[in-house]
């Protein structure tokens, strides 16, 4: 039924349009001013060309006559105008009189914007003279409705004409490139980038640019605004923290509101012990004979894997895209199911060869077309017991051969006039069909007469384009020709290989044409350009107009002196490129236009900024640094950027900008008319190597058409043919001729309209390989190879000389690669310019070394240094290993055959020299055993020395006592406002002697002990307590991870806080921009930490939109973490922020706020969606109504609340509704407050009812004493009695001890009294607050925090609020404190000064003798915050501080296996003890975090804690992560049920003598306070020396062993017999 309905439809307007045929010419009538006309077919739009030979206009077309004249014989007017504006563009209008009774005559052309005039001009025009009005187009106009109106008057006022047409916007006025310096990024990198803003005629724009960071939520992380480009480039970076959000990020540039965005992708890719990658071609045809490929593995040092291999190829499903991510790979070791092929390399070492053959695959994929195989190499370390894979991927297709017309598939001729067309022989692959003999292209012409030309053969040559050019027929009854090409390979015809083009006869009634061609093949910037005009009939002139990109270029008359043919030049502009139109016409005496156009592509090489590249590696022959000169335009900007081979060959160009890439962007200037011939070659499947050009006829098929094709308009009241149908009207397209068709047919592949209409602008490539769909190249490598993937190099920017050349010499990275060097510039005099073919460089140094130690250690360890050395020159060298001499570390030495002792080994200082023999291309590993003698930071120096070069390597490692550390804390305020002097005693705790009397224990271990007092200005401190040189996070601030969410907001919203206080508080005055922009970084580096938890929502739940997960899980959003966010995000709202670094998105806030609105209660209350985080402060309260527990949830509301009111500033469309939420949440929290029994609720509403202006704020208020309490440190608000730090008063000065263990409810009662201090602030009543205050940073229990991060960030956002409050009272800080100690006689500590231009610093000084009493003397005025923060080891349980109740039962098995204990398997198991039913009342935890040490030199792979994660085997498990010198996990809550999990941890760098004793610590992570902290012993490893963990390379039976000792003896005995022997001889010689 459907093909009858087409058929009826083809019949229907053949019938419509048939009274328009007489002798195959159309006279059709059309509509004057039809302005709808001008919209573009998005339908068409829509079918992006794949090659871009084949893309023209196929739109409506813009013909205008007059409003109010008739269509008249006699020509009148003629104007050419535009169809496209855009910004700052200059827009040309030629105007043509024609006819003489209007001589004289003023014309107007304005453009408006819905009736407001954007730019205008007027003249006074001559007869027969073309004139040009010119209009300058603003740089801020933005996207309208834009009209152009001409209107022609006498000089009478007498008007002749007036028209009015729509015009096509474009915001688009330059084009921006955008340059990475790699394509793909991992955590704790920076991502490097350049705007680059040019014209279409590649000059510079030199003006400002905006940029922005999208995250993959597509909200706004960091803006820059207003960057001015004075040297046309901008070049900006932004740093990635260790826990970004993963996926596709975008960088947007924008220049006149036009922008250009970039994407590129972020992953958290780990390292592992050592990697594997396989080798292949990507692509192969099906009758390849096999797949050779080469595996290589390489340890992080780069140093070869040795092992054995194991290749097993299988075929990959194509019915699902390859994504790991999301569908993992089954694992080749266990699945056996899968149809695989399996091979083995018994000896590997490090890389290896295979070969697979093509009938093996074909038993498991017969069908090799369009099909894929993985491919991967399973790697196993015998030495290690490590096993690692690799996979990647090979596509097969179809070989062929295809050609095709650069033409497309139709035409237009006109008859007895030369028709050119080209044709390309390609491969599917996209390459050139080869020249060889017997090659060539048969092309048979043919025309709807019947009539057929002689076949015509080209040889095909090595551009692999033949040219075909014909003189059409001059039989008028001729309107069609058809071309078919076929392709012959000696001599026999390619089955598949034709292509076919059609071309229809030009329209004119009177049969009159006009032909322009050109003899200049390849139009340069700066020559002249040969055209000639062939004509039917005599005419005294031609008009021809140039233009590009939709503007008018130039206007000229051309006189035909009587002759049917005219030769002239014109000289090609700058302006002109990249495309440029010759439009040429002549008006006949009846009225009729005769037109044709000329499309060419203009050569901007003699203009363009040409850059080149030359290394000089001859100033350093090491190889170290290197020597770059590049040669550009004198004073040109030159931007350079290095890439590994391998970044470049899985993300084609790298981050080289190719003419391809270049072609592509300025061509969407001209995309509204017809271009020039292209075709485009590939290097291989889908990377373009390069694009040809050549000079393209008409594809007007009437005079109308042919105005159209060059991106103009005309204006006009002479008969301008155009085919009118009605196919619009029915939903059909319309071919060329007329005819009418449906969508159906529409890029079916097959010509059905007779011009071949119907097959133009689609997207379907010449080759079949493209209908393909396999996997893309960057995709291909798993796992990401971590070590490739990173490298990038020479990110560098400098103008040139003024004789255009740039030199710098730059450090090459210490890596085995080989880079792609690019290089760009610009120009004010010759614009942009990119170098053509990058730079390949091997920068892999001659020699050097790699060497790997433990971060981390503890004193007595014996740390085995692993040293790689490698030589990569043509011949054996003998390389001198140094471990340089220090004070603080001693070598090793061994017995004969490698006696040593484990507890007491035989020491020496000194240098230590090692001498290693390596042939060319080797790589020898050795182990350097050291032993540190001194605890804190050491630095490790080993050098290696050859003839040719050194390489120096220095590491600095932090050695920590044995045993488990404990802290004891004592926070104080110094209070001078009111005093003029005040002295304190602080207990040390410590005792001075560790034995402990008639015990085997000691007290703690000797020498661990230290004591440090830190000291802020005001009661606000400490701000930045490390300086600026590192940001404030959880680890630094109060010992946690920072893994989950909340970490990332306390880490963000502390730095926020003290950048509040630095903004209206006494630290404003030394706080600098550049301190600023600092804090401001590290910020934004957090604000991403917790932006990776965001959740964007998906199809199956798009109502979280806009919320956050405490551990990242898309579908556990917590409703607290969301609220707490928001109301940290509008604390960080700062106009002079936003402009320095921190941008807050407001569409962020926006969509936060909208999902609280959604999920808020029909009562007004807001309840938690997931697992209560923080037990104490919002965990579930039944409260009794009326005889009735109900859950009130009245703290979270009151979160909530305060959240919404923190941002009632918010735009869109929750704007609308957000007062209402906020009020009915402030009704519930009315209701129900008197019902509270909970310190931290009732001060969390009362904070939210102050800030609302509730009317119950006072009642409020007063209920808050019910809570109060109070001791010697201050007054708080809590539960119950808390145990505060002990005040003594031994003389008649106070003497404080320690603050005592956390016990439970302290994080709760931190945070009541942090929203009380702040409810008084609000009611400006801050000498209220100072005793909570005081008690406040009396309960600290690190020094830059209280317990957890809600009541850190809870207490310091309330005590910067009162010191802000309150800064006024002090005019001046002057406070000068003495410090001594009891334990030192002579104490020459310098004094501490606190003023205001160190008000921020935190200065610390140490006690050397850490025990007794220390006395703090402190005269001035002001207020200092003094913290004592003593340290201490203990190796025995009952020494450990713990809290009096241990809530958890924990319980960790080591299980010691492998060759001398190499791995540790640990079996842990925790649970919730069920008397905490009765002393928690709680039958269940919060969040909890399980820290378990592990031994010096053991790692556990991160890859295996990720599937411990994603897996879900542990039950609650949702974080499990490496941290210096323990693992981390986290749960989400532990209840009565034992969770039991294992881990295994492997020896990587050998150590000997390792500690015994380590602390396992289970602890809930919103209250610390409820905390099992144990020990658990190694015995075993304690005993191992060094050389059975194979730590020296002095150890027999060991895989590295080098007998160098026994060989340097040797060397020496012998000298000595020969000594002896000669002394004899010549003895016996003097005595005869």
């Amino acid at each position: 039924m459907g093909q009858w309905t087409v058929v009826f439809i083809l019949q229907l307007h053949c019938f419509t349009t048939a009274t328009g045929y007489q002798s195959s010419e159309f006279f059709p009538f059309y509509s004057p001013n039809d302005t709808n006309s001008f919209n573009d077919n998005a339908e068409f739009n829509s079918y992006p060309s794949v090659n871009h030979s084949n893309y023209r206009r196929q739109t409506s077309l813009n013909i205008v006559t007059s409003q109010q004249a008739r269509l008249r014989i006699t020509p009148s007017y003629l104007i050419l105008g535009p169809r496209i504006i855009r910004p700052a563009q200059i827009v040309s209008v030629s105007i043509t009189i024609l006819r003489h009774e209007w001589n004289s005559m003023l014309v107007k052309a304005l453009i408006s914007n819905n009736d407001m005039a954007i730019s205008a001009a007027e003249d006074l025009i001559m007869v027969n003279v073309p004139h040009t009005l010119k209009m300058r187009i603003p740089n801020n106009i933005r996207n309208g409705t834009y009209r152009l109106t001409i209107e022609g008057k006498l000089l009478t006022g007498e008007r002749k004409f007036y028209n009015i047409s729509q015009l096509i916007f474009e915001q688009k006025a330059v084009s921006i490139l955008i340059q990475l310096d790699r394509p793909v990024y991992r955590h704790e990198t920076v991502v490097q980038f350049r705007c680059i803003p040019i014209y279409p005629d590649l000059s510079g724009y030199f003006h400002t640019v905006d940029a922005y960071i999208l995250g993959p939520s597509g909200h706004i992380l960091r803006k820059w605004e207003n960057q001015q480009t004075t040297a046309g480039i901008v070049s900006l970076e932004y740093p990635i923290n260790d826990a970004p959000p993963e996926g596709v990020w975008s960088i947007k540039c924008r220049v006149m509101g036009y922008e250009a965005i970039k994407t590129f992708e972020i992953y958290e890719f780990y390292n592992r012990k050592f990697e594997v990658n396989v080798t292949v071609p990507y692509y192969l045809p099906i009758d390849t004979p096999g797949i050779g490929g080469i595996i290589t593995a390489n340890y992080t040092t780069g140093m070869g894997v040795l092992g054995h291999a194991r290749i097993v190829v299988r075929a990959r499903n194509m019915s699902i895209p390859f994504n790991p991510y999301l569908y993992p790979l089954a694992d080749v070791e266990l699945d056996r199911t899968t149809p695989s092929y399996r091979t083995e390399i018994n000896d590997f070492n490090g890389v290896a060869g295979f070969f697979i053959p093509i009938s093996a695959i074909r038993t498991f994929l017969p069908d090799l077309d369009g099909n894929e195989i993985l491919i991967t190499a399973v790697v196993h370390d015998p030495w290690w017991n490590e096993t690692n894979n690799g996979t990647t991927i090979v596509s097969f297709y179809r070989p062929g051969v295809r050609l095709c017309f650069l033409g497309g598939p139709s035409m237009v001729f006109k008859p007895r006039m030369m028709f050119t067309t080209y044709i390309a022989a390609v491969n599917d692959d996209g390459t050139k069909y080869p020249p060889g003999s017997g090659r060539y292209i048969r092309i048979y012409t043919d025309t709807d007469r019947g009539q057929t030309q002689t076949p015509v053969d080209y040889m095909i040559d090595t551009s692999g384009i033949v040219k075909h050019k014909f003189l059409t027929p001059s039989d008028a009854t001729v309107t069609f020709i058809r071309l078919r090409a076929e392709l012959y390979d000696k001599n026999i015809k390619v089955p598949n290989s034709e292509d076919e083009q059609r071309a229809i006869r030009y329209l004119s009634p009177s049969n009159s044409y006009l032909q322009v061609t050109s003899t200049t093949e390849t139009p340069r910037v700066g020559d002249f350009m040969l055209f000639r005009v062939n004509i039917t009939q005599y005419v005294d002139f031609v008009y021809y107009h140039i233009t590009s990109a939709g503007k008018l270029i130039f206007t000229n008359i051309l006189s035909m002196d009587g002759a049917k043919q005219k030769t002239f030049d014109v000289g090609i502009s700058r302006q002109m490129a990249p495309s440029a139109h010759l439009l040429v016409y002549y008006v006949r005496y009846d009225g009729e236009i005769v037109a044709d156009c000329m499309n060419f592509h203009v050569d901007t090489s003699s203009i363009t900024n040409h850059v080149n590249i030359t290394i000089n590696r001859r100033k350093d022959f090491t190889g170290n640094t290197i020597e770059v000169l590049a040669y550009a335009s004198p004073q040109s900007y030159v931007a350079f950027a290095g890439l590994g081979l391998v970044q470049t060959r899985l993300f084609p160009p790298g981050n080289h900008i190719s003419p391809v890439m270049i072609y592509d962007e300025l061509y969407s200037f001209d995309r509204h008319s017809t271009t020039s011939f292209q075709h485009t070659w590939y290097s291989e499947i889908n990377i373009a190597s390069n694009r040809v050009f050549f000079s393209s006829q008409s594809y007007g098929y009437d005079a109308g058409s042919t105005f159209n094709s060059t991106g103009m308009q005309i204006f006009t009241d002479v008969n301008v043919q155009a085919i009118q149908t009605t196919c619009n009207q029915y939903g059909l397209f319309q071919c060329n001729d007329g005819l009418c068709y449906p969508l159906q047919l529409k890029c079916n592949g097959i010509l059905d309209c007779r011009d071949g209409s119907d097959e133009v602008n689609c997207n379907i490539s010449t080759t079949t390989v493209s209908q393909y769909d396999f996997t893309p190249l960057y995709l291909r490598l798993w796992p990401y190879w971590e070590r490739e993937l990173q490298l990038d190099f020479m990110w560098h920017q400098q103008f040139a000389y003024p004789d255009g050349r740039v030199q710098f010499r730059t450090t090459v990275p210490n890596a085995i690669a080989t880079w792609v060097i690019t290089a760009l510039a610009v120009s004010r005099l010759t614009g942009f310019g990119v170098v053509n073919v990058p730079f390949i460089y091997e920068g892999t140094r001659q020699f050097f070394i790699r060497v790997e130690v433990p971060p981390i250690v503890r004193f007595g360890e014996q740390i085995g240094a692993r040293v790689d050395v490698f030589n990569f020159q043509t011949y054996r060298i003998e390389a001198l290993i140094i471990l340089h001499a220090s004070d603080h570390y001693r070598f090793i030495n061994l017995d004969q055959n490698g006696i040593v002792s484990s507890y007491s080994p035989k020491l020496t200082d000194g240098d230590h020299h090692v001498l290693v023999t390596l042939y060319p291309n080797e790589v020898r590993r050795l182990y350097l055993p050291f032993v540190p003698i001194v605890a804190g930071e050491v630095e490790v120096m080993i050098e290696g020395i050859t003839g040719v070069s050194r390489d120096f390597f220095r590491e600095i490692i932090k050695v920590n006592y044995e045993g488990v550390r404990n802290y004891y804390h004592t926070p104080t305020v110094l209070s001078l406002n009111n005093l003029p002097r005040q002295v304190n005693e602080y207990d040390i705790t410590v005792p001075q002697h560790f034995i402990l009397p008639l015990s085997n224990v000691w007290d703690y271990v000797y020498g661990s002990a230290t004591c440090e007092i830190f000291i802020s200005g005001d009661v606000a401190g400490p701000y930045f307590l490390l300086g600026y040189d590192e940001w404030l996070n959880t680890d630094n601030l109060i010992q946690r991870t920072t893994a989950p969410s909340d970490a990332g907001v306390f880490d963000f919203a502390m730095m926020i806080y003290n950048l509040r206080y630095m903004l209206q508080g006494h630290g404003g005055r030394a706080f600098d921009q550049n301190k600023l922009l600092t804090v401001l970084t590290y910020a934004n580096m957090e604000y991403q930490r917790f932006m990776a938890m965001y959740i964007d929502g998906d199809s199956n739940e798009p109502w979280r939109k806009g919320s956050f997960s405490q551990f990242g899980f898309s579908n556990e959003t917590s409703v607290w973490i969301t609220a707490w966010i928001l109301m940290t995000l509008s604390d960080a709202v700062y106009p002079e922020w936003e402009e320095k670094g921190l941008y807050i998105d407001p569409n962020l806030r926006s969509d936060i706020v909208a999902f609280l609105l959604n999920i808020q209660q029909t009562n007004g209350s807001w309840a938690e969606l997931t697992t209560i985080e923080d037990r104490n402060k919002f965990g579930y309260r039944l409260t009794n109504i009326s005889g009735t527990y109900q859950l009130l949830n009245i703290s979270l509301t009151a979160q909530v609340v305060i959240a919404l009111q923190s941002n009632i500033d918010v735009r869109g469309i929750p704007a609308k509704f957000l007062t209402g939420a906020i009020n009915r949440g402030k009704q519930w929290l009315e209701k129900h407050f008197r019902l509270i029994d909970d310190a931290f609720d009732m001060a969390i509403v009362t904070y939210a009812l102050h800030i609302t202006n509730s009317a119950e704020k006072d009642v409020a208020f007063s209920m808050l004493n019910l809570f109060k309490r109070m001791n010697e440190n201050g007054i708080y608000y809590s539960n119950l009695n808390l145990p505060g730090m002990t005040k003594t008063w031994p003389n008649i000065n106070p003497r404080f001890g320690p603050k005592p263990v956390p016990t439970n409810f302290e994080a709760h009662a931190v945070s009541a009294t942090a929203f009380v201090v702040m409810v008084y602030t609000h009611r400006v009543k801050v000498k209220h607050a100072e005793q909570s205050v005081l008690w406040l940073q009396s309960m600290r229990n690190f020094i830059g925090g209280w317990s957890a991060t809600y009541d850190s960030c809870i207490a310091q956002r309330a005590i910067v609020g009162y010191a802000v409050l309150r800064g006024f009272e002090i005019t001046a800080y002057n406070i000068r404190i003495n410090l001594t100690s009891s334990s030192l006689i002579d104490d020459d500590n310098s004094p501490v000064l606190i003023i205001d231009d160190n008000i921020i610093e935190t200065q610390v000084r140490d006690i050397e003798n850490v025990w007794g009493v220390v006395y703090i003397d402190g005269f001035g005025n002001g207020y200092a915050l003094i913290q004592m923060h003593v340290g201490v080891n203990v190796e025995f349980d009952p020494r450990v501080r713990r809290p009096s109740y241990v809530p958890f039962s924990v319980d960790v098995q080591p299980w010691l296996s492998g060759r001398n204990f190499s791995t540790i398997d640990y079996h842990v198991c925790l649970s919730w003890r069920s008397e905490n039913v009765n002393v928690l009342k709680a039958s269940r935890s919060g969040t909890v975090m399980i820290e378990i040490q592990i031994p010096t030199g053991y790692r556990v792979e991160e890859k295996d804690l990720k599937i411990m994660i994603h897996n879900r085997n542990t039950r609650n498990l949702r974080e499990a992560e490496n941290w210096p010198g323990q693992i981390n996990f986290g749960f989400e809550y532990i209840d009565f049920n034992p969770i039991c999990f294992q881990f295994q941890a492997k020896r990587w760098i050998p150590v000997a003598n390792i500690s015994r004793y380590y602390e396992a610590r289970a602890y809930e992570w919103f209250e610390p306070a409820n905390m099992n902290r144990s020990i658990y012993t190694l015995r075993n490893l304690f005993a191992l020396d060094i050389c059975e963990v194979c730590g020296s390379y002095q150890c027999p039976y060991c895989p590295y062993y080098s007998p160098a000792t026994v060989f340097i003896q040797s060397i020496a005995l012998l000298i000595c017999i020969l000594f002896v022997t000669l002394y004899k001889h010549l003895d016996l010689v003097l005595f005869h």
